[in-house]
């Protein structure tokens, strides 16, 4: 670890390490915040260069663990995790890694088992809403229009719709 500069310079690594303990941030984010704290640019820079020189602050990592988080926990759709991705500050060089990493059959069996769970929770609408419902649900979600038009034919193809229970 260098030695920081001035006074300014640790107080904003200081604050940047904080800032990471509460939760983890993309360099973007983190960057903001010190410059939004009132530190000089010289100061966070250097915070910066020393966090990442470290290996504490990493886009790639970050970028994993929220889609991770995303795509397990509350099962995103490849769009959904694009529109994180960018939202929280990750270059576009390592949007582009992650998304490839998603392929469309893991996609595509997520949405179906969330389409399936869903189903049931439908069952007292009438069919053209149900579908409508899911439809909607599973594009909010972010999967694609042609992904989410497979599953719900699937679901709607193995569910009898006069079958309560499914």
């Amino acid at each position: 670890m260098a030695e920081p500069p001035d006074e300014k310079s640790k107080q904003a690594l200081i604050t940047a390490l904080r800032l990471l303990a509460a939760s983890p941030k993309s360099q973007r984010e983190l960057r903001t915040k010190l410059e939004a704290k009132g530190y000089p640019v010289m100061a966070v820079q250097f915070a910066m260069n020393e966090l990442s020189g470290q290996g504490v602050l990493d886009d790639k990592a970050y970028a994993k663990n929220l889609t991770t988080r995303l795509v397990q926990g509350s099962a995103a759709g490849r769009r959904r995790v694009a529109f994180e991705l960018k939202h929280h500050g990750v270059p576009e060089k390592v949007q582009r890694e992650i998304l490839g990493s998603l392929t469309e059959s893991n996609e595509r069996a997520r949405a179906l088992e969330l389409a399936r769970s869903k189903w049931p929770s439908l069952s007292k609408l009438e069919p053209a809403k149900r579908k409508k419902k899911l439809f909607d649900h599973l594009i909010r979600k972010g999967y694609d229009y042609h992904v989410v038009r497979d599953v719900l034919e699937t679901v709607a193809r193995d569910t009898p719709d006069d079958d309560p229970t499914l």
